[in-house]
Protein backbone atom coordinates (compact mmCIF):
# COMPACT_ATOMS: atom_id res chain seq x y z
CA UNK A 1 0.00 0.00 0.00
CA UNK A 2 1.34 3.22 -0.72
CA UNK A 3 1.64 6.09 2.21
CA UNK A 4 2.62 8.96 -0.35
CA UNK A 5 0.87 12.39 0.72
CA UNK A 6 1.81 11.71 4.69
CA UNK A 7 1.57 14.66 6.74
CA UNK A 8 3.22 14.44 9.93
CA UNK A 9 2.09 11.81 12.44
CA UNK A 10 -0.05 13.02 14.86
CA UNK A 11 -1.66 11.63 18.18
CA UNK A 12 -5.54 10.29 19.07
CA UNK A 13 -6.44 12.41 22.39
CA UNK A 14 -7.37 9.48 24.03
CA UNK A 15 -6.38 7.20 27.31
CA UNK A 16 -5.25 3.91 25.41
CA UNK A 17 -4.68 2.44 29.53
CA UNK A 18 -8.28 3.31 30.60
CA UNK A 19 -8.12 0.08 32.18
CA UNK A 20 -5.55 -2.16 33.48
CA UNK A 21 -6.51 -5.84 34.32
CA UNK A 22 -7.84 -6.70 37.79
CA UNK A 23 -8.71 -2.85 38.96
CA UNK A 24 -11.71 -1.47 40.04
CA UNK A 25 -13.34 0.60 36.79
CA UNK A 26 -15.56 3.19 38.30
CA UNK A 27 -17.10 4.23 35.04
CA UNK A 28 -20.54 3.27 34.18
CA UNK A 29 -20.83 1.24 30.43
CA UNK A 30 -21.86 3.94 27.68
CA UNK A 31 -25.38 4.30 26.58
CA UNK A 32 -25.83 1.72 23.88
CA UNK A 33 -28.73 0.77 21.62
CA UNK A 34 -28.94 -3.41 21.30
CA UNK A 35 -27.67 -4.20 17.88
CA UNK A 36 -30.12 -4.55 15.24
CA UNK A 37 -30.07 -6.32 12.08
CA UNK A 38 -31.11 -4.77 9.14
CA UNK A 39 -30.49 -6.99 5.91
CA UNK A 40 -27.99 -9.99 5.31
CA UNK A 41 -25.69 -10.91 2.40
CA UNK A 42 -23.46 -14.18 1.26
CA UNK A 43 -19.79 -14.24 0.25
CA UNK A 44 -18.83 -16.80 -2.16
CA UNK A 45 -16.22 -19.47 -2.88
CA UNK A 46 -14.75 -16.48 -5.16
CA UNK A 47 -15.15 -14.00 -2.42
CA UNK A 48 -17.88 -12.06 -4.15
CA UNK A 49 -20.72 -10.60 -2.95
CA UNK A 50 -24.23 -12.12 -2.74
CA UNK A 51 -27.46 -10.33 -1.35
CA UNK A 52 -29.19 -13.30 -0.06
CA UNK A 53 -28.80 -15.81 2.90
CA UNK A 54 -26.85 -18.49 0.76
CA UNK A 55 -24.38 -19.64 2.91
CA UNK A 56 -26.73 -19.13 6.30
CA UNK A 57 -26.41 -22.13 8.42
CA UNK A 58 -28.75 -23.76 11.07
CA UNK A 59 -27.03 -24.98 14.74
CA UNK A 60 -26.86 -29.25 14.54
CA UNK A 61 -24.92 -30.60 17.61
CA UNK A 62 -23.13 -33.78 17.64
CA UNK A 63 -24.60 -36.04 20.02
CA UNK A 64 -21.90 -37.38 22.61
CA UNK A 65 -21.85 -40.83 20.97
CA UNK A 66 -20.00 -39.20 18.67
CA UNK A 67 -17.31 -37.88 20.03
CA UNK A 68 -14.36 -37.36 19.64
CA UNK A 69 -14.69 -35.24 16.92
CA UNK A 70 -11.70 -35.21 14.99
CA UNK A 71 -10.70 -31.96 13.21
CA UNK A 72 -8.54 -33.32 11.06
CA UNK A 73 -10.56 -35.26 9.31
CA UNK A 74 -10.35 -34.31 5.38
CA UNK A 75 -8.05 -31.72 6.25
CA UNK A 76 -5.59 -32.20 3.12
CA UNK A 77 -8.79 -31.18 0.65
CA UNK A 78 -9.51 -28.08 2.96
CA UNK A 79 -10.11 -25.20 0.63
CA UNK A 80 -8.27 -22.17 2.37
CA UNK A 81 -9.25 -18.68 1.64
CA UNK A 82 -6.81 -16.15 -0.40
CA UNK A 83 -5.64 -13.64 1.04
CA UNK A 84 -8.18 -10.57 0.08
CA UNK A 85 -7.26 -7.27 -1.13
CA UNK A 86 -7.54 -4.46 0.96
CA UNK A 87 -10.98 -3.00 1.90
CA UNK A 88 -13.01 -6.05 0.49
CA UNK A 89 -14.66 -6.35 3.77
CA UNK A 90 -15.85 -2.24 3.31
CA UNK A 91 -16.34 -2.56 -0.50
CA UNK A 92 -18.73 -5.52 0.91
CA UNK A 93 -20.99 -3.37 2.65
CA UNK A 94 -21.08 -0.61 -0.24
CA UNK A 95 -22.43 -3.16 -2.12
CA UNK A 96 -24.88 -4.41 0.60
CA UNK A 97 -25.79 -0.23 0.92
CA UNK A 98 -26.38 0.38 -3.14
CA UNK A 99 -28.94 -2.56 -2.77
CA UNK A 100 -30.73 -1.32 0.18
CA UNK A 101 -31.24 2.48 -0.67
CA UNK A 102 -33.83 2.86 2.27
CA UNK A 103 -30.94 3.46 4.07
CA UNK A 104 -30.64 6.98 2.52
CA UNK A 105 -31.60 10.05 2.11
CA UNK A 106 -31.37 13.04 -0.52
CA UNK A 107 -29.49 16.13 0.75
CA UNK A 108 -30.62 19.38 -0.69
CA UNK A 109 -27.70 19.44 -2.69
CA UNK A 110 -28.69 16.24 -4.77
CA UNK A 111 -26.28 13.84 -2.85
CA UNK A 112 -27.20 11.07 -0.95
CA UNK A 113 -26.20 10.60 2.55
CA UNK A 114 -26.18 7.46 4.49
CA UNK A 115 -28.35 7.78 8.21
CA UNK A 116 -24.88 6.80 9.67
CA UNK A 117 -21.82 8.54 11.62
CA UNK A 118 -19.52 5.36 10.96
CA UNK A 119 -19.64 2.78 8.32
CA UNK A 120 -17.36 -0.14 9.82
CA UNK A 121 -16.83 -4.40 10.24
CA UNK A 122 -17.56 -5.87 13.74
CA UNK A 123 -14.08 -7.47 13.69
CA UNK A 124 -12.58 -3.26 13.48
CA UNK A 125 -14.80 -2.31 16.46
CA UNK A 126 -13.89 -5.47 18.46
CA UNK A 127 -10.10 -4.28 17.96
CA UNK A 128 -10.61 -0.91 19.11
CA UNK A 129 -12.86 -2.01 22.03
CA UNK A 130 -9.75 -4.52 23.20
CA UNK A 131 -7.31 -1.92 22.88
CA UNK A 132 -6.89 -0.87 26.77
CA UNK A 133 -5.60 -4.67 27.56
CA UNK A 134 -3.81 -4.86 23.99
CA UNK A 135 -0.52 -4.51 25.42
CA UNK A 136 1.64 -6.94 22.40
CA UNK A 137 -0.18 -6.31 19.19
CA UNK A 138 -0.30 -3.77 17.12
CA UNK A 139 -3.09 -2.66 14.40
CA UNK A 140 -3.55 -0.34 11.61
CA UNK A 141 -6.79 1.20 10.30
CA UNK A 142 -7.40 3.14 7.51
CA UNK A 143 -10.56 5.47 7.67
CA UNK A 144 -12.17 7.89 4.95
CA UNK A 145 -15.08 10.51 5.24
CA UNK A 146 -18.10 10.51 2.40
CA UNK A 147 -20.76 12.75 2.67
CA UNK A 148 -20.68 12.83 5.86
CA UNK A 149 -20.02 9.40 7.15
CA UNK A 150 -16.83 7.91 7.90
CA UNK A 151 -16.01 4.08 6.84
CA UNK A 152 -13.54 2.36 8.87
CA UNK A 153 -11.49 -0.62 7.34
CA UNK A 154 -8.89 -2.81 8.74
CA UNK A 155 -5.69 -3.49 7.51
CA UNK A 156 -2.81 -5.73 7.89
CA UNK A 157 0.57 -4.68 9.56
CA UNK A 158 4.21 -5.45 8.54
CA UNK A 159 4.34 -7.63 11.53
CA UNK A 160 1.00 -9.21 10.74
CA UNK A 161 1.96 -9.89 7.18
CA UNK A 162 4.89 -11.53 8.57
CA UNK A 163 3.23 -14.14 10.72
CA UNK A 164 0.85 -14.48 8.01
CA UNK A 165 3.85 -15.91 5.24
CA UNK A 166 5.69 -17.51 8.14
CA UNK A 167 2.65 -19.60 9.12
CA UNK A 168 4.18 -23.66 9.37
CA UNK A 169 1.62 -26.54 8.17
CA UNK A 170 0.61 -26.93 11.61
CA UNK A 171 -0.21 -23.75 12.55
CA UNK A 172 -2.28 -23.20 9.05
CA UNK A 173 -4.22 -26.92 9.83
CA UNK A 174 -4.84 -25.78 13.68
CA UNK A 175 -6.70 -22.19 12.08
CA UNK A 176 -8.40 -25.21 10.25
CA UNK A 177 -9.21 -26.75 13.09
CA UNK A 178 -12.73 -23.71 13.77
CA UNK A 179 -14.40 -24.53 9.97
CA UNK A 180 -14.51 -28.21 10.58
CA UNK A 181 -16.15 -27.67 14.24
CA UNK A 182 -17.92 -25.60 12.06
CA UNK A 183 -19.11 -28.10 9.51
CA UNK A 184 -19.67 -31.03 12.34
CA UNK A 185 -22.44 -28.13 14.20
CA UNK A 186 -23.95 -26.72 11.26
CA UNK A 187 -26.15 -27.49 8.19
CA UNK A 188 -27.55 -25.79 5.41
CA UNK A 189 -31.36 -27.31 6.51
CA UNK A 190 -32.95 -28.07 10.17
CA UNK A 191 -33.85 -31.26 8.72
CA UNK A 192 -30.45 -32.37 7.02
CA UNK A 193 -27.83 -33.63 8.97
CA UNK A 194 -23.83 -31.95 8.37
CA UNK A 195 -22.22 -33.10 5.48
CA UNK A 196 -19.59 -34.01 7.50
CA UNK A 197 -17.71 -35.68 4.44
CA UNK A 198 -17.67 -32.51 1.76
CA UNK A 199 -14.44 -30.77 1.47
CA UNK A 200 -14.56 -27.38 4.42
CA UNK A 201 -14.64 -24.29 2.09
CA UNK A 202 -13.09 -21.22 4.00
CA UNK A 203 -14.55 -18.75 1.69
CA UNK A 204 -17.35 -18.77 1.91
CA UNK A 205 -19.27 -16.48 4.56
CA UNK A 206 -22.83 -15.57 5.61
CA UNK A 207 -22.87 -11.88 7.08
CA UNK A 208 -25.43 -10.03 8.57
CA UNK A 209 -25.17 -5.87 8.56
CA UNK A 210 -26.17 -4.29 12.20
CA UNK A 211 -27.20 -0.41 13.14
CA UNK A 212 -27.28 0.76 16.67
CA UNK A 213 -26.03 3.98 18.80
CA UNK A 214 -23.59 4.68 21.01
CA UNK A 215 -22.87 7.80 23.08
CA UNK A 216 -25.19 9.75 20.07
CA UNK A 217 -23.15 7.97 17.41
CA UNK A 218 -25.14 6.24 14.98
CA UNK A 219 -22.96 3.00 13.67
CA UNK A 220 -23.51 0.41 10.67
CA UNK A 221 -21.34 -2.75 10.78
CA UNK A 222 -21.40 -6.18 8.70
CA UNK A 223 -20.41 -9.11 11.03
CA UNK A 224 -20.08 -12.39 9.84
CA UNK A 225 -21.93 -14.78 11.36
CA UNK A 226 -21.84 -18.90 12.33
CA UNK A 227 -25.19 -20.33 12.59
CA UNK A 228 -29.28 -19.93 13.93
CA UNK A 229 -30.48 -21.73 16.49
CA UNK A 230 -33.88 -22.91 14.85
CA UNK A 231 -35.64 -26.19 14.07
CA UNK A 232 -37.63 -24.40 10.66
CA UNK A 233 -36.15 -22.80 7.86
CA UNK A 234 -36.28 -18.73 8.54
CA UNK A 235 -36.84 -16.43 5.74
CA UNK A 236 -34.61 -13.80 6.69
CA UNK A 237 -35.81 -11.47 3.56
CA UNK A 238 -38.57 -10.87 5.99
CA UNK A 239 -37.50 -7.97 8.84
CA UNK A 240 -39.33 -9.18 11.85
CA UNK A 241 -37.93 -12.90 11.44
CA UNK A 242 -34.47 -11.08 10.82
CA UNK A 243 -34.70 -9.66 14.33
CA UNK A 244 -36.14 -12.35 16.29
CA UNK A 245 -33.66 -14.73 14.95
CA UNK A 246 -30.74 -16.53 17.67
CA UNK A 247 -27.64 -16.00 16.04
CA UNK A 248 -24.57 -18.62 18.03
CA UNK A 249 -21.36 -18.51 17.75
CA UNK A 250 -19.34 -21.20 17.52
CA UNK A 251 -15.38 -21.74 18.50
CA UNK A 252 -12.54 -24.07 19.83
CA UNK A 253 -10.96 -24.30 22.98
CA UNK A 254 -8.15 -26.01 24.96
CA UNK A 255 -9.60 -29.62 26.48
CA UNK A 256 -8.11 -29.51 30.12
CA UNK A 257 -6.50 -26.57 30.20
CA UNK A 258 -3.21 -25.96 31.53
CA UNK A 259 -2.53 -22.85 34.23
CA UNK A 260 -1.03 -20.92 31.52
CA UNK A 261 -4.35 -21.64 29.10
CA UNK A 262 -6.23 -20.35 32.07
CA UNK A 263 -4.85 -17.34 32.67
CA UNK A 264 -4.71 -16.87 28.78
CA UNK A 265 -8.42 -17.45 28.47
CA UNK A 266 -9.70 -15.28 31.26
CA UNK A 267 -7.16 -11.84 29.95
CA UNK A 268 -7.53 -12.23 26.62
CA UNK A 269 -9.77 -15.26 24.69
CA UNK A 270 -12.76 -14.34 27.05
CA UNK A 271 -12.59 -10.82 26.23
CA UNK A 272 -12.52 -11.44 22.53
CA UNK A 273 -15.25 -13.74 22.24
CA UNK A 274 -17.58 -11.66 24.56
CA UNK A 275 -16.52 -8.65 22.71
CA UNK A 276 -17.28 -10.39 19.18
CA UNK A 277 -20.72 -11.44 20.45
CA UNK A 278 -21.46 -9.05 22.48
CA UNK A 279 -21.62 -6.08 19.82
CA UNK A 280 -23.96 -8.38 17.61
CA UNK A 281 -26.36 -9.52 20.27
CA UNK A 282 -25.42 -12.98 20.50
CA UNK A 283 -26.01 -14.56 23.90
CA UNK A 284 -24.66 -18.29 23.07
CA UNK A 285 -21.11 -18.82 22.58
CA UNK A 286 -20.81 -23.42 21.69
CA UNK A 287 -16.94 -24.17 22.27
CA UNK A 288 -15.91 -27.34 21.09
CA UNK A 289 -12.86 -28.73 23.54
CA UNK A 290 -10.23 -29.81 21.62
CA UNK A 291 -6.43 -31.49 22.16
CA UNK A 292 -3.51 -30.67 20.91
CA UNK A 293 -4.60 -33.72 18.27
CA UNK A 294 -7.32 -31.79 16.93
CA UNK A 295 -9.67 -34.29 18.81
CA UNK A 296 -12.85 -32.84 19.95
CA UNK A 297 -13.63 -34.57 23.01
CA UNK A 298 -16.17 -32.12 25.00
CA UNK A 299 -18.91 -29.12 23.75
CA UNK A 300 -19.25 -26.47 26.18
CA UNK A 301 -21.68 -23.99 26.30
CA UNK A 302 -20.79 -19.99 27.88
CA UNK A 303 -23.62 -17.57 28.14
CA UNK A 304 -22.25 -13.97 26.68
CA UNK A 305 -23.57 -12.50 29.84
CA UNK A 306 -22.17 -14.47 32.42
CA UNK A 307 -18.69 -14.32 30.51
CA UNK A 308 -17.29 -11.45 32.32
CA UNK A 309 -18.16 -12.58 35.65
CA UNK A 310 -14.78 -12.93 37.68
CA UNK A 311 -12.20 -11.60 35.08
CA UNK A 312 -9.95 -9.03 35.13
CA UNK A 313 -11.15 -6.96 31.88
CA UNK A 314 -14.50 -4.80 32.72
CA UNK A 315 -17.09 -4.68 29.97
CA UNK A 316 -17.96 -1.05 30.94
CA UNK A 317 -14.01 0.28 29.91
CA UNK A 318 -14.29 -1.45 26.63
CA UNK A 319 -17.75 0.07 25.55
CA UNK A 320 -16.20 3.39 27.47
CA UNK A 321 -12.81 3.08 25.24
CA UNK A 322 -14.86 2.53 22.24
CA UNK A 323 -17.01 5.35 22.74
CA UNK A 324 -14.36 7.65 23.39
CA UNK A 325 -12.00 6.42 20.27
CA UNK A 326 -15.28 6.82 17.48
CA UNK A 327 -16.25 10.16 18.74
CA UNK A 328 -12.54 11.45 18.50
CA UNK A 329 -12.23 10.23 15.33
CA UNK A 330 -15.47 11.92 14.05
CA UNK A 331 -14.02 15.11 15.51
CA UNK A 332 -10.23 14.69 13.26
CA UNK A 333 -12.59 13.66 10.09
CA UNK A 334 -14.42 16.76 10.43
CA UNK A 335 -11.31 18.82 10.84
CA UNK A 336 -9.61 17.71 7.49
CA UNK A 337 -13.20 17.48 6.12
CA UNK A 338 -11.69 16.16 2.82
CA UNK A 339 -13.61 13.25 1.10
CA UNK A 340 -10.06 12.27 -1.00
CA UNK A 341 -7.93 11.69 2.37
CA UNK A 342 -7.23 8.27 3.54
CA UNK A 343 -6.76 9.02 7.33
CA UNK A 344 -4.04 5.83 8.33
CA UNK A 345 -4.61 5.43 12.47
CA UNK A 346 -1.95 3.06 14.23
CA UNK A 347 -2.02 1.49 17.67
CA UNK A 348 1.61 1.08 19.19
CA UNK A 349 1.28 -0.17 22.15
CA UNK A 350 5.04 -0.05 23.06
CA UNK A 351 4.41 3.66 22.61
CA UNK A 352 0.91 3.56 24.47
CA UNK A 353 -0.27 5.68 21.49
CA UNK A 354 -2.96 5.38 18.75
CA UNK A 355 -1.43 7.92 15.99
CA UNK A 356 -2.96 8.88 12.60
CA UNK A 357 -1.53 10.67 9.50
CA UNK A 358 -3.21 11.82 6.70
CA UNK A 359 -2.18 10.28 3.60
CA UNK A 360 -3.34 12.01 -0.02
CA UNK A 361 -2.36 12.19 -4.02
CA UNK A 362 -3.36 9.81 -6.71
CA UNK A 363 -0.71 7.23 -5.51
CA UNK A 364 -2.83 6.34 -2.22
CA UNK A 365 -5.32 3.37 -2.91
CA UNK A 366 -8.87 5.09 -1.75
CA UNK A 367 -10.93 3.02 0.67
CA UNK A 368 -14.24 3.13 -1.45
CA UNK A 369 -15.01 1.67 -4.77
CA UNK A 370 -15.37 4.37 -7.31
CA UNK A 371 -18.64 3.53 -8.49
CA UNK A 372 -20.14 3.60 -4.61
CA UNK A 373 -18.66 7.56 -4.81
CA UNK A 374 -20.30 8.38 -7.63
CA UNK A 375 -23.74 6.73 -6.78
CA UNK A 376 -23.41 8.83 -3.02
CA UNK A 377 -22.72 11.83 -5.05
CA UNK A 378 -25.73 11.52 -7.59
CA UNK A 379 -23.97 11.04 -10.70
Amino acid sequence: MSHTGRNDTQTFRVNVRLHRFGAKFSGTFPDLSRPEPIGVYSVNESREFEDNAKNLSFLWLPHSSEMPLDLNSGIEKVQRKSIDPDYLDICHICQFISNHQEYLRTSSTGQMELLADFVTLRGVLRQIMCTPYQRNRDYRLMATRLNGTTYISKVETSDQRNQGEQMTRREMDMCSWGFKFEQYCTTSHPDKAPATNAPVNESQEFACVYRCKLNGLRLIYGAEMDCIKSDVCIDLSDPEQLRLAEFVELKTSAYKMTHRQQQNFANYKSLNWWSQSFLVGIETIIAGLRDDNGLVHDIKEYSVRELHRHKPWSPAATGTFLSNFLHELKAIMHRINDSNAVVMIHYKPDLNKIQYSVLRGPNVKPILPEWYRQMMQGI
